[in-house]
This record gives structure tokens, C-alpha cells and sequence, in this order.
């Protein structure tokens, strides 16, 4: 809340900041300690309704923020001190720009004079991230000429076009010395005067209303049933956007392929194994006259690799702004609501499937056997329990989950993967920020990604929900095995997949995590299955042979291939 009886005017301007945001419908905020970011830092905690969460790593508490935003669908502050804590959220901003979230970074600074005259911890902050922002605001130094309405203004501005984009911004906060309250007092009621009906209600300065797309049906849908159409789920955020999708589908008689971030891997009725099914050469060379795609990226390579050989028409739906079409074939493009789309096109009523194939094909289809990752995965997609969430991390875990956990996972688990860059950074802090807000979580990660955050681990203390890390111990990048890296003279070993020989009980005690060693789908299902019962946080490390993994989807793809019934 804002006091006019303010200690300096730099917190008189961190609490209209504060209060600003939380009136722009913020609820979460996360902060890591500094000096200068002080006046911020004061505000935030003295906030009565804020939400906040503190961590001594920026790096992490960005994807920890982001972690909150995808659980949230809401924009989530940072605050962070000035100098290179700044240069430590990148990683997570890129991720929220590429993906999709409204994080907003506020981001102390120092003043002008400060800038290029050798003054510590100064450097160049505004465009410290590039073209990622959706924009920016670099904020002057807290002066008692600068309107406080405009102040107000311009976050609005700021927030309300990054919300409606889906974009992260970042908010530069110059401030001079002193940052902390001292015994004296000003009274800054006149400098207020202009936020007089500010102050007696709960609103922002100014309430910006998004233009609402108009979306006419399309004159020209295909006509049935001489053309094939295929129906591609992407990323979506919410198991009721894709069940919609499935159902207007299904009404029209097309199938549907589903990507496992599409929230529909467990729906009746989709094709949840087309990564597993483009191996075999009949499906490879298999031609459709009409894709229409919607949501966000895939991650089957086979899937792309057999996008890219088609000729159909391309029609894709997205709500935000981002071309994701990395075969240049989409033909018409609708960056607007799902739903809304859903309602101007409405299905056809064929009520029936126009090629029972795909079906056909997907029950053909082999189970992993032998024990290795992907049986584990295969186990742990009956394990994991409803109305819960499960965090994948990327290289080998995604990918094994996409091939196995399809009719296997419940249908109401929502599923999250940080997927705009595809990083192995902050993969803990995001699953993290995703159990902070009380629903049980699931995490499947490598040993690798595991490694490079372990400071996150410390995160786990603020939750209260039961989280299960299970991490693949394959001693180092096992993924490079499914690439074509050189194999002679070690050069893969020593310079890809970089054996390093860790286990983590060590790393669990120092972080009172509950600890097991796990070898083999029975003894998984078992201790995953207490520490359900048990609660509070679980690290389970399952260890392998380095190429266990490669090799059983690599078996998995010639065992496709040999199907006669196809």
C-alpha cells in the first residue's frame, strides 16, 4: 500500500510501483536480495496481499517465477539488484519469451552519473535482453517532477500489452542513494494530489480492454470425404482447450495426433503414437490433403521430419503472435483464441472417423520391454496420480515420455516442459515454482539437468506439496548417442556426453530431500508409490548404462519397422 507519510521518495515510488502491479492483477512476486533493489524489495514485503517468494539465485528464481506463471496462466514479478543479478534471469526470460509467459522483471539500476565513469557494479541494463522483451521501460530516477500518474501510466501500458501478448517485460528502476528507511519522514500528499480517485478504489490508473478478433467460418472447407484431413495438437495450456479441440474434431470425423505437451496424450480416441508409428515406411511416405494445427511447438522429430514432406494444405491456430513453423508450409495462419476460432468454424457432424487407421496402426504397436528408461517412463505414466502435474525435462526424458506415456497417463495430469528453447537450465527451479502452488508434482529429468541447477534444490524448502524429482543417472548426455556425433578416439565421450561419475545421495542429504537408490520397474513402483503416501519432497535416482537409453529406442523404432500389419 502507499503511505503519502513516505521515509524517501524512492519507496514512495516502489510502493506506487508495487501497488500498481498488484492492481494489474499480480499476485506473485519473487525476490532475491540486494542493496539497491532495497526500496523494491520494502515495498513488496510490506504488501498485505502480495504473494512472495525469496531465493538467493536469481538464475533459478527466474525459472521458479516462470514455473509460478505456467501453473498461474499470470504475469509473476522479479525484483533483483542491479549488475549481473540482472544478466541471471536471461536464461528464464528467453524461455518465458519463447514460450509464451508474462514475467516482469524489475530490475534495479544506477542513475546516469553512474553509467561509464568506473562506478561499482554498473554496467548497461536497458536492452540487457536483447529483443526477448515484448518492450521495456527504463524508468528515470525517482523525481518529484515526474508526475506520479504518469508513473502509473506508464506500466499500464507496459503490463497490460505484455499480458495480452503473453510476453515477459522488463522495468529498469533507477534509484540514488539512500535505499533503506531512516527516523525521518515527508509528507508527499501534494506530490499524490493528482491520484485522488487512485487512492479510493482498487483499480489501475487506466484499464486498457484488448481488441476482440472478429473471426468470420471459412468460405472454402474441405470437402469430405474425398480429402484426408489431419487434425495436430501442439503445446496447450489447459486439458479443457484440448478437449474442446478433440470433441470438434471427432464431430467433423478427423483424427487427431497429439503432442505430449498438448495436455490430450490421455484423451479417448487421439493418436498419442505417431512418433512411434513415422518410423515404419508405410506411415514415412503416407500423403494427407489437409492439416490443421494448433497451439504451440511439437517435439517429435519423425513427426516434423514427415511434415516436412508433405504437400497439404496448412492451416494453423495459435493465440499468440509467434510464427512456429519451422518447415515454412503453413498455408493460412489465425493468431487469436482457440476457442473463439473453434466457435466461427463449426464442425461438420460426421460423427464418425473418416479413416479408422490410424487407430489400427496405433494398436499394433509394440511396448517397450527389457529394463531401461523407457520402461521406467512406460511405469511411471501409470503412477503418476490425478488432478496432479508432471514437469518433463528435455534431451532424453521428453522424448521418452512421447513415445511410451501415451494411454498410459491419467487424463486429468497436466503436463508442463519448458519448450521455448529446449534448455536444460532451471528445469528444478520451474517445477519447483509449479508445486509452490499446493498441487503434487512429478518431476522426470537427466543427471545432467539435474547438475546444472542444483542450487535449486534449496527451493524445495519452501513447498508444501509433495514433489518427486526422479532423475536418470545414464552418466552424462546419453542423447548425443542419437546424434551423429563423431564416435572415434573418445572425441563423443570426452567432449559431449562427459561421463562425470556423481551420484546424488550426498546431494539429497545436503538438502534434506528423502533419498532413494532405484534399480528396476518394480522397486520404482514401489518407492514411488510411498513416497506418494509419505509426502514432503523425494529425490529418486534411477541409474543406468550410458547407452541403455539410445538403445531401447533404437530397438523400439526396428521393432515399428518390422510390422507386417501396417
Amino acid at each position: 500500500m502507499v503511505n503519502p507519510q513516505c521515509n524517501n521518495l524512492n519507496l514512495l515510488w516502489a510502493e506506487l510501483i508495487i501497488e500498481e502491479l498488484f492492481r494489474l492483477d499480480v499476485r506473485h512476486i519473487c525476490i532475491a536480495p540486494g542493496s539497491r533493489s532495497a526500496p523494491l524489495t520494502l515495498a513488496a514485503a510490506n504488501h498485505p496481499e502480495l504473494i512472495r517468494h525469496v531465493h538467493f539465485d536469481e538464475r533459478g528464481l527466474g525459472f521458479f517465477a516462470l514455473g509460478i506463471a505456467k501453473a498461474t496462466h499470470q504475469s509473476v514479478v522479479l525484483i533483483c539488484t542491479s549488475g549481473t543479478a540482472v544478466a541471471n534471469l536471461y536464461p528464464a526470460f528467453i524461455e518465458a519469451a519463447q514460450s509464451g509467459y508474462p514475467l516482469i522483471v524489475l530490475a534495479a539500476d544506477r542513475p546516469e552519473e553512474l553509467i561509464d565513469c568506473g562506478a561499482n557494479q554498473a554496467i548497461h541494463q536497458p536492452g540487457i535482453f536483447a529483443n526477448y522483451p515484448h518492450r521495456e521501460l527504463d524508468l528515470p530516477t525517482p523525481d518529484i517532477h515526474f508526475p506520479p500518474r504518469a508513473l502509473l501510466g506508464k506500466l499500464d501500458d507496459l503490463i497490460q500489452q505484455g499480458a495480452q501478448q503473453k510476453a515477459p517485460v522488463l522495468i529498469n528502476c533507477r534509484f540514488r542513494e539512500p535505499f533503506y528507511p531512516d527516523e525521518t519522514t515527508t509528507d508527499f500528499s501534494e506530490y499524490l494530489s493528482g491520484l485522488k480517485t487512485w487512492f479510493t478504489h482498487r483499480h489501475p490508473l487506466c484499464r486498457i480492454h484488448p481488441h476482440q478478433l472478429q473471426i468470420s467460418s471459412h468460405p472454402q472447407w474441405p470437402p469430405l470425404p474425398e480429402q484426408r484431413v489431419l487434425i495436430i495438437l501442439g503445446a496447450l495450456e489447459s486439458p479443457e482447450i484440448a478437449q474442446q479441440i478433440v470433441q470438434w474434431a471427432n464431430q467433423s470425423g478427423w483424427p487427431v495426433l497429439v503432442d505430449i505437451q498438448s495436455q490430450a496424450l490421455a484423451m479417448e480416441g487421439v493418436i498419442h503414437s505417431a512418433e512411434q508409428l513415422m518410423y515404419h515406411s508405410r506411415l514415412q511416405n503416407d500423403t494427407v490433403d489437409w492439416i490443421i494445427s494448433f497451439g504451440g511447438r511439437l517435439v517429435g522429430k519423425q513427426l516434423q521430419k514427415w511434415l516436412d514432406r508433405q504437400t497439404a494444405q496448412h492451416w494453423h491456430i495459435q493465440p499468440t503472435g509467434k510464427r512456429l513453423d519451422p518447415n515454412w508450409q503453413i498455408s493460412e495462419s489465425w493468431h487469436c483464441m482457440i476457442e473463439q476460432w473453434l466457435q466461427s468454424h463449426p464442425p461438420l457432424n460426421r460423427n464418425s472417423l473418416q479413416s479408422s487407421a490410424w487407430q489400427h496402426w496405433q494398436q499394433q504397436l509394440p511396448a517397450p520391454d527389457g529394463e531401461n528408461e523407457l520402461t521406467y517412463c512406460a511405469t511411471l505414466s501409470t503412477l503418476i496420480p490425478s488432478h496432479s502435474q508432471l514437469m518433463i525435462g528435455n534431451s532424453l526424458a521428453i522424448r521418452q515420455m512421447q513415445l511410451v506415456a501415451g494411454g498410459r497417463l491419467k487424463p486429468d495430469i497436466t503436463i508442463y516442459a519448458n519448450r521455448g528453447c529446449s534448455g536444460i537450465d532451471g528445469l528444478i527451479a520451474t517445477g519447483c515454482g509449479l508445486a509452490s502452488t499446493g498441487i503434487t508434482t512429478t518431476m522426470i529429468l537427466g543427471d545432467i539437468s539435474l547438475l546444472h541447477d542444483l542450487n535449486s534444490l534449496a527451493l524445495t524448502r519452501q513447498l508444501t506439496a509433495t514433489v518427486i524429482i526422479i532423475v536418470f543417472n545414464n552418466d552424462g548426455g546419453a542423447i548425443f548417442d542419437l546424434l551423429p556425433v563423431p564416435k572415434q578416439n573418445h572425441i563423443a565421450r570426452d567432449y559431449y556426453q562427459l561421463p562425470h561419475g556423481y551420484t546424488f545421495a550426498s546431494i539429497a542429504a545436503q538438502f534434506q530431500l528423502h533419498y532413494a537408490v532405484i534399480e528396476g520397474c518394480q522397486a520404482l513402483a514401489t518407492q514411488y508409490t510411498q513416497a506418494l503416501q509419505e509426502g514432503g519432497i523425494h529425490l529418486l535416482e534411477l541409474k543406468s548404462r550410458a547407452d541403455t537409453a539410445t538403445r531401447a529406442i533404437h530397438r523400439l523404432g526396428e521393432q515399428v519397422r518390422e510390422l507386417t500389419s501396417l
